[in-house]
């Protein structure tokens, strides 16, 4: 009849939306977090960590959160909730130099689900990783990032000559504006000689000094030699010679 035509007309229209629902449903529900990693960046320049959803869906409506490191789930480098930055939580050190950027210039942005973590003005201390967190109302996801800020070489070894009673000198060794941690090493022009400390200490901007002496009692020319390892030291030679005033040594050359 026309009614029962009509009652299992509705009821296939019924099935067939639930059914359209569901699979929207599914498909909002389930997204997976992508990154491009690791990223290396000048100190002083600025860094892209580039964090995206796939399938290119809108972020706008989601939570993101950025971490650095041990910080996880603790004082976030960038929050967004409620279509808006929160800087209510941000972590002092990334105040004024966090925010979204873009993982390529043709990137549609958040609506096109690029979450990607811009910071200015990177400094040492920024460097290690970071972990990016994407929440829908009922889904998750994060991945990591590996960030590493390299800077100048450090300064050219500084020595310096101090003589003492029992006819030794005494040579020190400085330098400084390293980083990472810099390696040292002494010789003559025959061997390698073994100082008799090397101290090493690290500024406010995290970049490190490393200053270590060494006894010679004849003359020779000695060198320190200062640099990153895998890398090309910076070295500085000083000449020991006999003095004709009173059988001192002295050091008429740096080179």
């Amino acid at each position: 009849s026309r009614n029962d035509w009509h009652h299992l007309f509705v009821t296939q229209l019924t099935i067939l939306c639930a059914k359209i629902i569901k699979y929207k449903t599914f498909v909002s529900e389930t997204f997976t977090v992508s990154v491009k990693s690791p990223v290396s960046v000048q100190r002083g320049h600025t860094a892209i960590l580039p964090c995206w959803l796939t399938f290119s869906e809108s972020a706008e409506d989601m939570e993101v959160l950025w971490y650095q490191g041990s910080d996880q789930f603790g004082t976030p480098v960038l929050l967004y909730k409620a279509r808006t930055l929160d800087y209510s939580s941000q972590k002092a050190s990334y105040a004024g130099r966090a925010s979204f950027g873009l993982k390529e210039e043709t990137s549609g942005g958040l609506k096109a689900g690029d979450v990607s973590l811009k910071l200015e003005n990177v400094t040492i201390e920024d460097a290690g990783k970071y972990i990016c967190v994407v929440s829908s109302f009922d889904d998750s996801d994060s991945a990591s990032i590996s960030l590493t800020v390299t800077a100048e070489t450090g300064h050219q070894p500084l020595l310096s000559a101090v003589m003492r009673d029992d006819n030794k000198v005494n040579l020190s060794c400085q330098s400084d504006g390293w980083h990472p941690k810099p390696e040292l090493s002494w010789s003559d022009s025959k061997t390698a000689l073994i100082p008799g400390n090397v101290m090493f200490s690290k500024n406010s901007a995290g970049f490190y000094s490393v200053h270590s002496w060494v006894l010679v009692s004849s003359p020779s020319e000695v060198s320190c030699s200062v640099g990153l390892f895998n890398e090309e030291p910076k070295e500085t030679r000083m000449r020991l010679e006999n003095s004709l005033e009173e059988g001192l040594w002295f050091h008429p050359q740096v080179s």
